[in-house]
């Protein structure tokens, strides 16, 4: 793929839309930071510690865990940013992530955020929170809706004063 394809998946990800136009110029120029997968290779192991953020620029993906691996935890589709939490805390990851089809992965490592300039790091920094914040509002909804669904349950089995610990 040239720099100019990289340049044109990169400028259509909502994530990378307030990014200046000559930081994403440099870094499609980076043919190292661009990779790509076929159906079924993991971008991700669960328990690695390599700490990347990624962003898919082309293909799916699926979200999985080695202790139920038959379960799709979240599919992800063109523009998905994934990795997030590793990128800013280190911890080994916790999720694979298997490419569905022929995938085009931009792999986005500390030195490179670093190598920003102040406005383009701030703003960069600005929108990986954006990302940390929509995912822990979406899974607070969810949560919220398993716990209604449970305690419905409970009331049409008769149990309810069923207690199940939502302490976190």
């Amino acid at each position: 793929m040239i720099k100019q394809e990289r340049l044109k998946l990169m400028q259509e990800v909502p994530f990378l839309k307030d990014i200046d136009c000559l930081e994403l110029d440099r870094m499609a120029g980076c043919e190292d930071y661009f990779l790509y997968y076929k159906e079924g290779e993991y971008i991700i192991h669960q328990g690695e510690s390599e700490t990347p953020l990624y962003i898919l620029l082309k293909g799916k993906a699926i979200v999985t865990r080695n202790q139920n691996p038959n379960s799709e935890l979240a599919k992800m589709k063109y523009g998905a940013v994934f990795g997030t939490v590793s990128f800013t805390e280190s911890p080994l990851r916790q999720t694979n992530v298997i490419s569905q089809n022929d995938a085009v992965v931009f792999r986005i490592e500390k030195d490179l955020i670093e190598s920003f300039n102040e406005e383009t790091h701030k703003k960069f920094c600005r929108l990986r929170k954006e990302v940390l914040l929509e995912r822990l509002e979406r899974l607070t909804l969810i949560v919220a809706d398993l716990k209604a669904e449970i305690a419905l349950l409970a009331v049409e089995e008769g149990e309810e004063n069923a207690e199940f610990n939502w302490d976190f």
